[in-house]
């Protein structure tokens, strides 16, 4: 008699710690994310038949679904537990498709954090699968399908090359492009600042700042300006005017979303938001703890909600009260709205309950785990705090109709500061009185200039394509992982820049696919996904009106010819335009002349289209005697020297530079090449015991 209920997550991290509460009449197994997919060779979707996809069996599951068709057999009920987003639905939707035939007793749980509690509470109460979700899955998935597999083969015919396009994927890459021509455009305009530092009645002495004149917000654009203010300022005493006081409440952070917790996390530690992801999902999916049975640490990671459940609220303030005291709880749990439209499905990151402090579990956890652990944490428990009261102080200055304005404040109140410092701290302000003659100790004046608007780093980018509504946080990571591995952008300090490829491909997009990549007409299409999953919108026509556009533009440039990526220089053998190629047998990028075939000059270039041509030295090969050259590996992305006789001769010299000594523990630093960043940089070569990396001060 069959009396064990089997139990499907997608992955084996989170089928163990989950096997780990329950007896033995479980199985606990994994699918390892999707079982079913599009056939990748082909566009898979019925255009003339509303968009009717073939789904099949991934080859590379074929023994995890046959292993799961076994213990299907075996039980008396299925429960499919994959996470409870709209990729998840889609999961256990298949999973019930591959299965039906064997068992017909399939059911859908969901639950929001991995523990004890939350698991045993969703088995008890089953469900069925939400076929908006799924819906909504389908609805993305054939959109993205739709525009890689329709526009990618345009740009590897009209440009070549292995070029790829995507509905997201190209709209982030037009954001970092237009911020670069914003960069490369800007003209900077000069302007002056004007301070001084006073001395009052009692210390501290203090610096205040020139802001207006005849009380009119005053703009200093040249020397001359800055020269008769100095001396008009001669003319006249400083008198400390008025002093404004005011007691202003700070309100706390909400809790951390998943867009939010990117951000933060590169700020403070500087981590990519695919490493944030990871570590995220690994607290998520169950830590082992000394004496504690294996559990998670966070609620699911995947969410826009600033949703807190009754429970985690009355929780968070029970810790509140016993560790601060009753002062820094507030009377009602604070709540936090959003503006925009969001998928509920889940609440914002916040520690499992019970809630384990970070500190006590720093020793089980690894320095980056405890990192993201304690950035959850901390925001948490302060989004349940009381607001902050802080007095602020100005102080109005004048000489003459000039006049100088400082800002100071005394916190009076920590609220949630007693957990996250404070930012951009304002001095304090010393107790003087009104009227008061101050003390002239230094006038300071200096010339500035304007200056470009910052290129995107992984924190910003996240942050605009959440504010135009385009993507999901969840999906950002690989966004920025192919674009990478398409040579369409760079990373330098930290901070994105269009490659030469990554501009003349925006520029065909925006030129033939204007619509496509338009920003409101692709945070529209999120929109209609939200409703779709909501049961509001019927899926097909979302997809229906974005492939109308794109067939439109498809036939309108069928006809068009190839596209050359000039580079603005002349063939110095027939004077004919070169420009950027493609080769599909060295499979890189080379430098070539326009007039092919007539015409077979060609340059090698580097990832940045300069040129690579072999640099003959006066060095002779150790090996055979011939000189030695100095070449760029397409490979590496980097120069080296070997020797002319190549092939038949294969010396290669090592090339030392001195990087100087690790200031960790004094090893001769070295230059490595990152195939990840596909940027150099430099290391200690004692790496993993050694883990110092060189960076740029900023």
């Amino acid at each position: 008699m069959k009396e064990k209920t089997l139990i499907i997550v997608e992955s084996p991290a989170k089928s163990n710690t989950i096997s780990k509460y329950l007896g033995i009449n479980y199985i606990v197994s994994s699918s390892m994310g999707h079982v079913m997919d599009l056939n990748p060779h082909v566009l898979s979707i019925d255009v003339d038949n509303h968009y009717k996809p073939h789904y099949e069996e991934l080859k590379d599951k074929k023994s995890i679904i046959n292993e799961l068709k076994k213990l299907s057999k075996k039980c008396k009920d299925i429960l499919l537990a994959p996470d409870s987003d709209r990729e998840g639905e889609a999961i256990a939707f298949h999973l019930k498709e591959l299965l039906k035939n064997i068992n017909s007793n399939i059911y859908r749980i969901s639950f929001n954090e991995i523990t004890k509690k939350s698991i045993i509470q969703a088995i008890e109460q089953p469900g069925d699968i939400d076929i908006n979700k799924v819906n909504s899955q389908q609805m993305r998935r054939l959109l993205d399908r739709l525009a890689g597999y329709k526009i990618s083969p345009i740009l590897q015919k009209k440009i070549g090359g292995p070029l790829s396009a995507g509905r997201v994927q190209s709209v982030a890459l037009k954001l970092i492009v237009e911020r670069e021509k914003e960069i490369q455009s800007f003209k900077p305009e000069e302007y002056w600042m004007i301070g001084a530092e006073f001395k009052g009645s009692k210390d501290p002495s203090f610096v205040a700042k020139l802001e207006k004149y005849n009380e009119k917000k005053l703009k200093i654009t040249t020397k001359e300006q800055t020269d008769k203010i100095l001396n008009d300022l001669k003319q006249n005493e400083f008198i400390l005017n008025k002093i404004n006081k005011k007691l202003k409440k700070r309100k706390t952070f909400a809790p951390l979303i998943t867009s939010t917790l990117q951000q933060e996390a590169f700020k403070r530690f500087r981590f990519p938001v695919k490493k944030t992801m990871r570590i995220a999902q690994q607290l998520y999916e169950g830590v082992n703890l000394k004496g504690i049975e294996r559990t998670g640490l966070v609620t699911y990671m995947r969410t826009d909600s600033y949703r807190i459940s009754n429970e985690a609220k009355n929780a968070a303030q029970k810790f509140i009260i016993s560790n601060y005291g009753k002062e820094y709880c507030p009377e009602k749990p604070n709540f936090f709205s959003t503006k925009k439209k969001i998928q509920d499905a889940h609440e914002a990151i916040r520690p499992t309950l019970p809630f384990h402090n970070p500190e006590e579990l720093k020793t089980f956890l690894k320095n980056d785990q405890y990192k993201i652990y304690k950035l959850i944490w901390d925001r948490f428990l302060a989004s349940q705090m009381k607001e902050a009261r802080i007095e602020e102080t100005i102080f109005e200055i004048y000489n003459g109709k000039y006049l100088f304005i400082i800002k100071g404040e005394i916190i009076k109140f920590l609220g949630y500061l007693k957990i996250l410092k404070l930012q951009n701290k304002l001095e304090e302000l010393p107790e003087l009185n009104e009227g008061e003659v101050l003390k002239l100790i230094e006038i300071i004046h200096k010339q500035n200039f304007t200056k470009p608007p910052a290129r995107y780093t992984e924190a910003s980018l996240v942050k605009i394509l959440e504010e135009k509504g385009i993507g999901r946080p969840s999906t950002y990571a690989k966004i920025v992982d192919t674009l990478g591995k398409r040579d369409y952008i760079y990373k330098e300090e930290g901070k994105f820049i269009p490659t030469f490829l990554g501009i003349k491909v925006n520029g065909y997009l925006e030129e033939n696919f204007k619509d496509i990549i338009n920003y409101d007409f692709t945070s529209e299409l999120e929109k209609q996904l939200d409703l779709v999953s909501e049961g509001k919108l019927e899926w097909t026509k979302g997809i229906d009106e974005f492939y109308k556009k794109l067939k439109n533009d498809l036939e309108k440039i069928e006809k068009s010819g190839k596209v050359n990526l000039l580079i603005d220089r002349k063939c110095p053998k027939c004077n004919k335009e070169l420009a950027r190629k493609y080769s599909y047998k060295t499979k890189s990028w080379f430098i070539g002349c326009t007039a092919f075939p007539e015409c077979k000059y060609t340059e090698r270039i580097d990832e940045n289209n300069n040129q690579t041509d072999d640099q003959i030295l006066e060095e002779k090969c150790p090996k055979c005697g011939k000189f030695l050259v100095k070449r760029y590996s397409r490979k590496t992305r980097q120069f080296f020297i070997g020797c002319k006789g190549y092939p038949e001769c294969d010396y290669i010299k090592t090339l030392k530079e001195d990087f100087g000594k690790c200031p960790k523990c004094g090893k001769p630093l070295i230059k490595r090449f990152s195939r990840k960043t596909k940027r150099y940089f430099i290391a200690c070569p004692g790496y993993p015991e050694c883990k110092y990396i060189y960076r740029k001060s900023r």
